[in-house]
């Protein structure tokens, strides 16, 4: 008999053991991916703080067998201080690096409201930062899992470390700005927030509908980091990971296992 996907999947994070989607059931929907999501979280013993949305671009869609943005939660305890030194051992898989827009939010958005647009979501951000998500998978197969096991797991989160926060007016148009992915202080990609369905507000915008629908209150003070903005690239041991924002700040992580 297979163990519940929640339940196997907190198992997991406990044992840094891999699941086996063999021994356990694929969620029939997305509906049914984000209820088994919302049942893991309540069984992680740490505060989420936000959430990621992947998926913004066709590239990583195509990767992931999925047609829209997925999301997961942000917890406590994933998320890392820039120039923290993170020991890889620590993930189920060696972790994808993605460089991306993130926002604080600075107001408490319910279910229930009409829906969101690029331009109404500006208005309840506080801070715009650069950051660094980790991204790996719990299963076997890493990101080759079933998009709805993915989903359920988390939409692929495993860290995050924001750069320091900016006003919005700071960058007026996302859409253009470049962040630079840098390993070892050699630059490997270039790209700008128009990789992230067209402008990251978009992803933010994205996200407040997807919540409303879930009937999931974004409290005030919580952070959403909004998809790859160069892509998805590999790690290694002992390397130093940054993200560069120009004007908004960079990010760092030093990379050990």
């Amino acid at each position: 008999m297979n163990l519940p996907l929640p339940v196997a999947l907190a198992h997991a994070r406990l044992t840094m053991e891999t699941v086996k989607p063999s021994e356990v059931d694929s969620p029939a929907s997305a509906t049914a991916a984000y209820e088994a999501q919302n049942q893991l979280s309540d069984l992680i013993d740490s505060p989420s703080l936000g959430w990621k949305v992947g998926a913004t671009s066709a590239a990583s869609q195509e990767k992931l067998g999925v047609k829209a943005p997925i999301c997961g939660p942000v917890f406590e305890r994933t998320i890392f201080q820039s120039g923290d030194k993170v020991d890889l051992s620590g993930f189920h898989h060696q972790p994808g690096l993605e460089s991306e827009f993130a926002f604080t939010i600075g107001l408490t958005v319910r279910p229930g409201g009409p829906a969101m647009t690029a331009l109404t979501v500006r208005e309840m951000v506080s801070t715009v930062h650069v950051a660094i998500e980790l991204v790996c998978s719990r299963f076997e197969e890493n990101f080759a899992a079933d998009p709805a096991l993915l989903v359920a797991d988390g939409a692929l989160h495993a860290g995050l470390v924001l750069g320091p926060g900016s006003e919005p007016d700071k960058v007026p148009d996302l859409t253009g700005h470049q962040l630079r992915t840098l390993i070892d202080g050699r630059e490997i990609a270039v790209g700008t927030g128009f990789e992230v369905l067209g402008d990251p507000y978009e992803s933010l915008a994205w996200l407040c509908n997807h919540l409303n629908k879930r009937g999931l209150t974004l409290p005030s003070g919580s952070v959403v980091t909004t998809g790859a903005a160069t892509g998805l690239h590999p790690t290694n041991l002992n390397q130093e990971v940054v993200t560069d924002g120009g004007v908004l700040g960079s990010a760092a992580l030093n990379l050990f296992g």
